[in-house]
This record gives C-alpha cells, sequence and structure tokens, in this order.
C-alpha cells in the first residue's frame, strides 16, 4: 500500500469515528443510521463498508483501542489494590472523555451494544487479574474454567454498575468518587492479592 492511500485510510477512518462518536453523544448507538454517519463523515455508502459493517463497530473499535490501552498498561508485580486504583482512574478519564456518549447510551440503559461492549472489556480485564493470579479465582462448584467464566462475568456486570451510578451523577463528574466505590467494592476480592 502506498503512503497516499495509507494516509487517506487513516483520515477515512478518523472522519468515520468521529462522525460516530458525535452522532453516540446524541442517540444510542442502535439508532444511528449509516446514512446519517456518511453524511457526517463527508464519505461515501460503499466507503463507510469497506471499513465497518456498522456504526457500532466504529464504536467498539475507537472505545476498545482506548480501554485496551489502559488494560495493557497494568504493571506487572506492583499490588493489585494500587494497580486496580491506578486503572479506575484511568478508567474515570476514559469516561469523561467521552462522557456525552456512556450518558446517552448508559444512562437508563438506552443501549444494549454499549452496555455489552463494556461488559465484556471488564470480563477480558477480570480474566487478565486471574491470570495474573490464580488465586483471586472463589472456590465453589463446577470446574475451574467454568468459575472463571462466571466470576469474571459478574466482576463486569458489577463495574458496569457502578459507571452507570456514576454517570447519573450531576456535571463535572467526581473522578475520586468512581475510583472509590471501584476501589471499594473491589477490595474484598483483591485483599488477598499481592
Amino acid at each position: 500500500m502506498s503512503a497516499d492511500v495509507d494516509v487517506r485510510v487513516r483520515r477515512t477512518r478518523e472522519s468515520l469515528s468521529q462522525a460516530v462518536l458525535r452522532l453516540a453523544a446524541e442517540h444510542p448507538v442502535e439508532d444511528i443510521a449509516v446514512a446519517d454517519v456518511v453524511r457526517l463523515a463527508r464519505i461515501n455508502r460503499t466507503t463507510f463498508y469497506k471499513h465497518a459493517a456498522s456504526p457500532a463497530d466504529v464504536l467498539a473499535e475507537v472505545l476498545y483501542a482506548d480501554l485496551d490501552r489502559i488494560r495493557t498498561g497494568w504493571i506487572a508485580g506492583a499490588p493489585a489494590r494500587e494497580v486496580w486504583e491506578r486503572s479506575a482512574g484511568e478508567l474515570a478519564d476514559h469516561l469523561q472523555r467521552f462522557e456525552d456518549l456512556y450518558r446517552t447510551g448508559l444512562v437508563g440503559q438506552r443501549s444494549a451494544v454499549l452496555n455489552r461492549l463494556l461488559v465484556e472489556h471488564f470480563a477480558g480485564s477480570a480474566l487478565a487479574w486471574l491470570d495474573r493470579d490464580p488465586r483471586l479465582l472463589p472456590d465453589g462448584a463446577g470446574s475451574p474454567q467454568w468459575r472463571r467464566k462466571a466470576f469474571s462475568r459478574f466482576i463486569a456486570h458489577g463495574e458496569v454498575g457502578v459507571v452507570e451510578a456514576w454517570l447519573t451523577e450531576p456535571a463535572p463528574l467526581d473522578r475520586t468518587l468512581f475510583i472509590s466505590a471501584s476501589a471499594s467494592f473491589m477490595s474484598t476480592w483483591l485483599g488477598g492479592a499481592g
């Protein structure tokens, strides 16, 4: 691929991303029409479909890139609670960067797509914690594989609940409140982790 084509592709992807982010701040992503995205991004439908299957795919790509950067930033060997608080702070920053779209999609549970996106990301993060320290997996019935899956989903849905509750607070959002709530709810689980 030539440098000119690569620049055009990046520019198109950026236009798509900005258009979807802007529209998702006004309407749940499920309600965004491709026609609205292409009009705002100033591209044609064919170009849109060369880059994405739906506005939800574009939104997931943008948000996952930012969320994955946070997860990748974890420092191995640091005490678990310290890492969790730092990650919660970075998550609060992420939520504030995209506050309008999260308020639009999560408050009142208007966007199942956005909810599922966060649950999947947080479940992946919980699994990463369990990989880092398998002792964190609670005992119980079922195979370790099933318990890992169930426990990671439990943690993920709980963290999304904290996010939803925080987003119902009046602006400006209190970052310290989110970090404190997230860390205190996780403290029992992380208590034995080093």
